[in-house]
């Protein structure tokens, strides 16, 4: 465990290069919208497309896919289990469908690739990937739906379904299937376009993470309110996630790797789009704002701990 932590430890000194670079203003909103555009379109897909091939075999790969029903049934079970939180604790009718994304939703590329790298190496990204296929779906429908329910039934329905279509069909989920198909036809990739997508996909973590920390440094920690709903989004996020996917994984009798690695995603920080989809739809931009700069700032301390449960599995 103390190895992985050391690992995980690396990628947020990375995270504070971000800090400084922002604070020095050699890092901005331009240079985060650029770099998020080569983790997103080029790094990321080009090392999905490589985990896929190189650590797993067709047979092993076929026999993770039923798996995907446990990251579906946590990502649910979380949303019905927030909404119900926001009720008692008395959440802003406005605010709830924004709530119930902050606690249930996890920051996959920006956070979970890297992490999962660190702790499983690349064999472990095909694990991570179904909870991020899962999410990305639910996501960019239900939960689209929840943070503006009022935009898109005032256009007739016609705008939520063209979002979703440009939201869903993205990079990273098209070389998830790209990397699939050539697993299932048993495609060779010639060396030379390995070499050239190890290469791309070498810039993955450390593209993502200075990402993170200037978004920490131009977000401000110091302009946070710590308010009901503040605190039960970390509690989602770092304590009821990861149990929920122990408990419904031993349930179901999933794959230990599955939990594990489900664990692992589940518990992280929230997506930093959950703050540009807040801004965009005209909701509480500083609610997004403040649980995201709060939950990178607590994730730090409830690493050991989600990791210790991690290894207890």
């Amino acid at each position: 465990m103390l190895h992985d932590y050391l690992n995980v430890m690396v990628l947020f000194l990375v995270v504070g290069l971000g800090c400084l670079l922002a604070r020095n203003k050699w890092l901005d909103k331009s240079s985060n919208s650029l770099f998020t555009k080569l983790l997103i379109n080029i790094a990321l897909p080009s090392t999905l497309i490589l985990s896929i091939n190189s650590d797993f075999t067709r047979r092993e790969f076929l026999a993770l896919v039923p798996d995907i029903i446990l990251p579906v049934m946590v990502i649910l079970s979380l949303m019905i289990l927030s909404f119900i939180t926001a009720k008692i604790i008395q959440i802003e009718k406005k605010d709830i469908g924004l709530f119930i994304g902050l606690c249930s939703m996890s920051s996959t590329i920006f956070f979970g690739i890297p992490i999962t790298l660190a702790v499983y190496g690349s064999h472990g990204l095909p694990y991570a990937l179904m909870t991020y296929a899962s999410q990305t779906v639910i996501y960019w429908t239900l939960g689209l739906y929840l943070l503006e329910k009022d935009s898109f039934e005032k256009s007739g329905g016609t705008s939520i379904f063209r979002v979703v279509v440009k939201e869903i069909i993205n990079m990273p989920l098209m070389a998830f299937f790209v990397g699939i198909t050539i697993l299932l036809m048993g495609i060779p990739i010639p060396q030379v376009i390995n070499e050239f997508l190890s290469t791309l996909g070498g810039m993955t973590s450390a593209l993502a993470m200075l990402v993170v920390g200037a978004i920490i440094y131009l977000s401000g920690l110091k302009k946070i309110t710590i308010t009901k709903g503040l605190i039960f989004v970390v509690i989602f996020r770092f304590i009821i996630a990861p149990v929920m996917v122990v408990l419904l994984g031993k349930l179901f009798a999933i794959d230990n790797n599955m939990i594990k690695i489900t664990s692992l995603i589940c518990s992280l920080p929230i997506p930093n789009t959950t703050v540009i989809l807040a801004e965009k739809y005209k909701v509480n931009t500083v609610f997004a704002t403040e649980s995201l700069s709060a939950s990178i700032a607590a994730y730090l301390v409830f690493l050991p701990v989600i990791l210790f449960v991690i290894h207890s599995v």
